[in-house]
């Protein structure tokens, strides 16, 4: 865990009453409830291993609010009774820090774990309604012995756990985990199976069998007993639209909203940045971040070689406007692929793509910034990606289905074919968002897979089970939003963002996805957000105030890399060589596999489907071989 957390490291080890007095197996002892919680401040945590304890605790600290020992993790409370270790960020957590002093709570440093530790203390499980920010964290009561764990209304800290026979372990990475020694790691069919259509398994799910994700919005308590209990405490307010909402009502809010929602992200006691792509989501917040702390460094990636990827002449613009420290970086084949491996490592399950996140993150950390700040959010909210507008094209596919089912059937055409009759057969919003979203469709994964039970998946309708049941939408715009939001977002997005941060020590932090801007932004009617066939209209006229015109005037290029360039030349004899070895391991069926590679040579399926079987392959190397 130690590039998640370079700066401190500390554990506790809890024990049973197993002898009348406990003994502390080397360091100081903390204040005692029963002499049976011992804290090691100087120890490594591997003087503990093979030890008889009940819970184990373990913490690396990456120092961003008060950077003093006071921060130390984990912490407990004066009596020694409550026991954190916590991943993330409370905005909130001077207000929260008043409150509470108020109430005769006492504090003896200035760090957001104090702030969290005595809110649960104080609130229970309610002290979650109170806090604005990120988060994965838990605590454990010396006195109730139970464990309780919590994640963040977004999902954009991460908290994987683990339920052996015998013990409950959790961490921050899958990689963790395997490490313990508990779990030996197995692919998990259902996980990969679904994973193959999006690039990360839908949560709880993932790719390791055994291994789940605690769900956003999410807290669960574990007793010694091991009777789990696990609750949603929030969720997207879907049906709240306010149709009569005026444009400059709407306007206000956003900015208002979104002004507070990026000053908070720019509390820190170390050096804060931003990703600026130069469209228009990042490079607004990039400007009012530049507002609020005059010579911020934001960080471009530019593609000279790659000009539909490029937006550095929006962004240069934008960062002429303001008192900010431009730092721009080309991006070059050999900067990406020579770093393929810990791409992969980083990523921990298979992906479809090679993200620039590694990139921009190595940038950023190269600077001295600690904090970074960008634009995720912006199109899932207000309506930017195309498919927003494309319920008039659905309704036409599902009079044409039988069309479509030809088509799907002829060379070249039928991987199109086939995905458009997919997209044809959904009946409501939210299957036809997560139908469009998956660039494998389930009869062709289907086809692939040797193991037959994949025969009982569907994955539209999973989606639809994990995250709409019975729930019901005012429109499909907004059953494409709350999709997007849970499960493109809170799945895919925030997962990689978390995941190459805290690969270079960094934290990111996600202004659009503050949870109050969130349910403001679903009060905004849908004649707002898609406009005279304009996307995200209503934020383009707020972003007017902040970003050069250009800005605006570019087509949508979105955050990626050249990837299919390069697998079509640098990375042409690596791609063919990932995919001959993963035939030969016994999972997919190898002319399946070389169909889907030959109707991308001839262009006629995305590089994603062949980049996730690549990744495929290298995950298995990584991680099981």
């Amino acid at each position: 865990m130690g590039r998640r957390g370079p700066d401190d490291e500390g554990f506790l080890a809890a024990y049973r009453q197993l002898s009348k007095k406990a003994v502390p197996l080397s360091g100081d002892a903390t204040p005692e409830l029963g002499a049976k919680l011992h804290f090691h401040p100087q120890s490594h945590v591997s003087s503990i291993r093979d030890q008889a304890c009940s819970v184990a605790l373990a913490h690396r600290r990456l120092s961003i609010i008060d950077l003093s020992p006071s921060g130390h993790q984990p912490m407990s409370t004066e009596d020694g009774r409550f026991w954190i270790v916590y991943n993330g960020e409370i905005y909130n957590h001077q207000y929260i820090r008043s409150e509470l002093a108020e109430s005769g709570e006492e504090f003896f440093g200035n760090s957001d774990t104090e702030v969290l530790l005595k809110a649960y203390r104080r609130w229970g499980r309610e002290c979650l309604s109170h806090l604005n920010g990120m988060f994965a964290f838990v605590i454990w009561d010396d006195v109730d012995k139970c464990l309780f764990c919590a994640r963040d209304r977004i999902g954009i800290k991460p908290f994987y756990y683990y339920f052996g026979d015998r013990f409950f372990v959790f961490a921050s990475d899958i990689a963790a985990i395997i490490a313990s020694g508990l779990y030996t790691p197995q692919p998990d069919l259902e996980g990969l199976y679904h994973a193959l259509s999006f690039g990360v398994a839908p949560r709880p799910m993932t790719a390791f069998k055994g291994i789940k994700a605690l769900e956003q919005g999410h807290w669960m308590t574990i007793p010694l007993d091991g009777s789990i209990k696990k609750e949603r405490y929030w969720d997207v307010p879907t049906g709240t639209q306010r149709l009569d909402m005026e444009k400059d009502e709407a306007a206000s809010l956003i900015k208002r909203h979104l002004e507070a929602a990026v000053e908070k992200r720019l509390v820190a006691d170390v050096p804060v940045g931003t990703f600026m792509s130069g469209g228009i989501d990042s490079t607004t917040v990039s400007a009012i971040a530049s507002m609020k702390h005059p010579g911020i460094k934001a960080f471009t990636l530019a593609f000279k070689e790659d000009k539909e990827l490029d937006e550095l002449a929006q962004a240069s613009a934008t960062a002429r406007m303001y008192r900010m420290d431009h730092v721009v970086q080309n991006v070059a084949a050999e900067s990406v692929i020579d770093h393929l491996q810990q791409i992969v490592e980083c990523y921990e399950e298979p992906f479809y793509d090679i993200s620039p996140n590694y990139l921009i993150s190595k940038l950023v950390a190269e600077n001295g910034v600690r904090v970074v700040l960008n634009g995720l959010g912006g199109d899932e909210l207000f309506g930017g990606y195309p498919y927003f507008k494309w319920e008039g094209r659905w309704r036409l596919l599902q009079r044409v289905r039988p069309l479509l089912w030809i088509a799907s059937h002829l060379p070249i055409v039928g991987h199109l074919g086939e995905r458009l009759r997919r997209i044809a057969d959904t009946h409501t919003g939210d299957r036809f968002a997560s139908s469009v979203r998956c660039f494998f469709t389930d009869r062709e994964k289907k086809a692939l897979f040797l193991d037959q039970s994949v025969r009982d998946f569907d994955t539209v309708e999973r989606i639809h089970q994990l995250y709409v049941g019975d729930r019901e939408f005012s429109s499909v715009i907004e059953a494409i939003s709350y999709i997007d939001l849970v499960n493109y977002i809170g799945n895919h997005h925030v997962y990689r963002v978390d995941k190459f941060t805290m690969y270079f020590s960094l934290e990111g932090r996600i202004p659009f996805l503050d949870h109050e801007l969130v349910e403001m932004a679903y009060t905004i009617p849908d004649h707002w957000k898609i406009r005279d066939g304009q996307g995200k209209y209503i934020l383009r006229e707020v972003a007017k105030d902040y970003i050069h015109r250009s800005c605006l005037e570019a087509p949508k290029k979105g955050f990626d890399l050249p990837t299919d360039r390069w697998m079509r030349g640098i990375l042409a004899d690596f791609v063919a060589d990932k995919l001959r070895l993963l035939c030969e391991r016994g999972l997919f069926d190898p002319s399946a596999v070389w169909k889907v590679f030959r109707e991308w040579k001839v262009r006629a399926r995305s590089f994603r489907s062949v980049w996730e079987l690549v990744s495929v392959e290298m995950w298995f190397e990584l991680f099981f071989d």
